[in-house]
């Protein structure tokens, strides 16, 4: 599926003529889910140069440290905890909702009801597979490798310039996305978006921003999950847990596993993986990842979860030993099938 020019055109129209808007994305948002609401809020900003509209970034909880200089720095822009409280109060203003990053009320679980509430209000851009009707207006592309490139798309078609406070986000949703120009959704047009902000971008900083930004308890998650690493299917599937304690004891928050799925994929013959964490509220998320042929969307929606076809998430409420034997046996049936 690839967003139209209706689409965008549909989507020009609402954002012309908004005056209060509110920018949700995803829980435990990534660069591209955070790079995405820096780069939107300033577009629709630009839309009307001349008397620009009130925008908020919306969030669930605190962003991850590591990416808060993304959405740092920008005065004209709102940055805005969701509550009750603010659903019934400046959120009932509202006359504009801007999705993006995600199409699923799974994850957007705590603005559920205030989401619903106001379908006909809300614009939706999106890369993933796995989506919900949010609202009236829907920019879906599934060939896109990151929702930044929707975004980067709707700027060129509104004739917004880009400089450096527009091009900034757009790389680091891109750049993460992508693992950096690695993974299978890389195409011709997202090395002409990278060189389109490559002027406006100090690459080599960004890089070390986003990967060499971390703390010590994160070295410590990596040396747990690795000391819970066990390979099944003929070692074509390698799964890590980590536990509440494993938080605890080291200092880590939760944000901090990102990429730690990742490490066991150096193995030549693995081509799944996943980490299990178990949460603050009792259950196991799971996070998927995948080099070929096997779809861990298809995995992940046996559980009502979703995502990417290599990458993907969903999650349990069931104990932590419980949950790795249901993906292990579900991550099995998923790789039989292409032995066939």
């Amino acid at each position: 599926m690839h967003c139209t020019e209706t689409e965008l055109a549909a989507l020009k129209s609402r954002l012309a003529s908004a005056r209060h808007v509110a920018i949700f994305t995803h829980q435990r948002p990534d660069p591209d889910a955070l790079g995405s609401q820096a780069a939107m809020g300033q577009i629709i900003r630009k839309l009307q140069p001349h008397n620009p509209p009130s925008v908020s970034l919306m969030h669930f909880a605190e962003p991850p440290r590591q990416y808060a200089f993304l959405q740092d720095g920008l005065t004209a822009i709102n940055q805005t905890m969701f509550t009750p409280a603010w659903a019934s109060g400046a959120g009932a203003t509202i006359d504009t909702i801007v999705v993006v990053d995600t199409c699923t009320y799974n994850q957007l679980e705590p603005a559920r009801e205030y989401l619903k509430q106001h379908h006909d209000r809300i614009a939706a851009l999106d890369h993933h597979l796995t989506r919900d009707h949010l609202g009236p207006v829907m920019c879906i592309d599934t060939l896109a490798a990151a929702c930044v490139e929707i975004i980067w798309r709707f700027a060129k078609y509104s004739g917004v310039a880009m400089d450096q406070d527009v091009a900034l986000p757009l790389m680091a949703g891109l750049v993460g996305d992508t693992g950096w120009f690695r993974f299978d959704s890389v195409r011709a047009e997202t090395h002409l978006m990278a060189a389109d902000l490559t002027p406006h971008v100090n690459v080599n900083a960004l890089y070390e921003r986003l990967m060499q930004n971390e703390t010590k308890p994160k070295l410590a998650l990596m040396r747990a999950a690795l000391d819970s690493l066990v390979f099944a299917c003929d070692d074509t599937f390698a799964l890590m847990s980590l536990t509440q304690r494993d938080f605890s004891d080291n200092g880590a928050a939760q944000s901090q596993t990102e990429y730690l799925v990742d490490m066991p994929m150096i193995v030549g013959t693995t081509n799944v993986v996943a980490l299990l964490s178990e949460t603050p509220e009792g259950k196991v998320r799971a996070s998927l990842r995948s080099k070929r042929d096997v779809d861990v969307n298809a995995v992940c929606k046996r559980f009502g979860g979703g995502g990417h076809a290599r990458a993907s998430g969903c999650r349990f409420d069931v104990p932590l030993a419980e949950a790795r034997e249901k993906l292990i046996a579900a991550v099995a049936e998923e790789i039989q099938k292409h032995k066939r």
